[in-house]
């Protein structure tokens, strides 16, 4: 999953970075010209070491619950979620499963990226907006990845909706 969520996080860097800066601004109470490049460097931090580290924690609970092996498989729902969760860093081979798997693997990243992005971009932003309380940096960053990453959740819930209506 690293090589097809790594690219589309590069492509989402620019917008996230716009959108976290004036999140950010309003949250301080400061210009978005003020917050815009120390809002770059975060989410550049969070993106190249944030998400690679969350696949990482992904794929070591892969490993550790399935062996490297595949999940249970899809005969219930149940274990259709636990499959898609488990193998969210390391999809099998499903090929009749994939057109969903994919999707809901990429959001299952997201939602362990979320925790890695909202640190790694206060350690950050607390050293780059100097004069700020560091209370309303911590809260403003929260927010901002709040707003971001609820953004990228509802992009992929729409394209999992597209593929999950267009299958035949």
């Amino acid at each position: 999953m690293i090589f097809l969520t790594f690219p589309a996080m590069l492509i989402a860097l620019v917008p996230i970075i716009v959108i976290e800066a004036f999140v950010i601004s309003r949250e301080i109470d400061t210009s978005v010209k003020k917050v815009i490049m120390p809002s770059s460097t975060a989410n550049a931090v969070s993106t190249i070491v944030g998400f690679p580290l969350a696949w990482g924690l992904l794929l070591g609970l892969e490993l550790l619950t399935t062996g490297g092996s595949c999940g249970p498989g899809f005969d219930t729902l149940t274990s259709s979620i636990v499959t898609a969760v488990l193998e969210s860093a390391w999809l099998c081979p499903w090929e009749d499963q994939l057109h969903w798997m994919v999707p809901v693997a990429f959001i299952n990243c997201l939602i362990v990226a979320f925790f890695i992005s909202v640190y790694s971009e206060y350690f950050v932003l607390r050293r780059m907006l100097v004069g700020q309380e560091l209370p309303a940096v911590k809260n403003a960053v929260y927010r901002s990845n709040i707003v971001s990453y609820s953004l990228l959740v509802v992009l992929n819930l729409a394209y999992l909706g597209y593929v999950v209506m267009s299958k035949p």
